[in-house]
């Protein structure tokens, strides 16, 4: 399913904006809620803005740490990687 996301215009030369990477996390893997932002860039000036995220995020139902829905729960990930009782 493709999202649909809102034109966003230069500030800096009001040029129309184009998205290069939805739902970027923010902040070390290890941070239990990143938050997620979309990256756009000037095509004219080259400048990137950042926004707020408007991609799908979910909170993993066994530790509650937010991610994007395309995303594996890294803590959860990291727990089992580091959990030392393999019985």
């Amino acid at each position: 399913m493709m999202e649909k996301y809102e034109a966003k215009m230069c500030p800096h030369c009001e040029q129309e904006m184009v998205l290069e990477v939805a739902s970027y996390p923010m902040g070390s893997a290890l941070m239990k809620n990143r938050f997620h932002v979309d990256i756009y860039r000037c095509p004219s000036c080259q400048r990137v803005k950042l926004f707020a995220a408007k991609s799908q995020l979910v909170t993993c139902p066994v530790c509650g740490t937010t991610h994007h829905i395309n995303e594996g729960c890294i803590v959860c990930a990291l727990n089992g990687a580091y959990t030392t009782d393999k019985r």
